[in-house]
């Protein structure tokens, strides 16, 4: 079977990368708003990019209402947090993924733990293996098709400068995947992790 892209519409497409580019790993990032709130959301879309100097990515769409939480954050401190997702936090990942409204406070909404980060203003969730904070270098915009139309895909390119390992995971001088136990997703309600593939949906809050 061959496939043309250009005959798919958004939807076919989100759902062709989404299956086939998998597992796509699954990190809480962390912000912190103009406004003193903790926001903590999902992403599949984050990417190492190169080792030295450390920089990964995350990709944002738009929502009908514009621009997300956290890229509007992140905009704001020109930081964030990436925040390992494990088995053990899955459940509070996938509610977190709830569309709640920019003064609600995600942590407490989903019962997640913020602490302080030593070199960056935007929090960490302490539940996490391994959390990464990174300072914002550069963003990327690219016009996207969306339901309403044309808009823009943001991509923001950050630098860890400090990691956070908790030293149960830490064997031997590096992160033992076995140990971490880090969760991936292969698209729609499916993700893997150490113990198989498992469904999950989001429920309302």
């Amino acid at each position: 079977m061959k496939i043309e892209p250009a005959n798919l519409n958004r939807h076919q497409l989100h759902d062709l990368i989404d299956h086939v580019i998998a597992p796509l790993p699954i990190a809480l990032i962390s912000t912190i708003g103009p406004d003193g709130i903790y926001n903590v959301a999902p992403f599949s879309f984050v990417t190492p990019v190169c080792s030295k100097p450390p920089i990964l990515c995350i990709s944002f769409g738009l929502r009908q209402a514009g621009k997300k939480d956290t890229q509007r954050n992140i905009e704001f401190t020109h930081d964030f947090v990436i925040n390992v997702v494990d088995e053990s936090l899955i459940s509070k990942a996938v509610q977190a993924s709830t569309d709640y409204p920019s003064d609600v406070d995600e942590f407490k909404e989903v019962g997640l733990t913020a602490v302080e980060s030593e070199k960056v203003k935007s929090p960490r969730v302490a539940e996490s293996k391994v959390s990464l904070e990174c300072r914002l270098v550069q963003k990327l915009e690219l016009v996207e098709e969306l339901r309403e139309g044309k808009g823009l895909r943001a991509i923001v390119f950050g630098e860890v400068i400090l990691a956070h390992v908790k030293d149960d995971v830490w064997v031997n001088g590096q992160i033992d995947p076995s140990r971490l136990g880090a969760v991936g997703r292969l698209g729609a309600d499916m993700y893997i992790g150490t113990k198989g593939i498992f469904s999950l949906k989001k429920t309302k809050p």
